[in-house]
């Protein structure tokens, strides 16, 4: 009984893997290049608007290139890419990171491990009785 409740955790476990892998979806190489380039322009409008000797004009024209610059990618991506859809997120966890292969493969190596040892187990445990 034991050893059910091991293999029902661990094909719960398996499925919550499996539903929470992102799916990644890969960018043209146009298309990644504007969103580099807005998330460059909107660093250097942070690291402006972060400066206490800035003036409130330069602040405002740092801000405006940023939005620019967000917009044309954008603009860029929603009209080349059919695979990005709705506003632009350069960030961790966005479409445009995609899953660790390797991670990914470590996890299915321990949930084979797990279920290998389950086997073992209730095997020997069949042996003794």
């Amino acid at each position: 009984m034991r050893s059910i409740r091991v293999l029902t955790g661990l094909a719960l476990a398996s499925a919550a893997l499996v539903m929470s892998v992102p799916s990644a979806q890969a960018v043209s190489p146009s298309c990644q290049q504007a969103l580099d380039d807005a998330e460059i322009t909107q660093r250097n409008a942070d690291t402006v608007n972060a400066d206490p000797n800035t003036s409130a004009a330069d602040k405002k024209a740092a801000t405006d290139e940023a939005n620019q610059a967000a917009s044309t990618a954008q603009r860029f991506c929603d009209s080349t890419d059919p695979a990005v859809r709705g506003s632009v997120h350069a960030g961790e966890g966005g479409t445009q990171t995609g899953t660790d292969p390797a991670a990914l493969a470590g996890a299915a190596a321990l949930l084979a491990a797990g279920a290998g040892a389950v086997y073992l187990r209730r095997r020997d445990n069949a042996g003794h009785e």
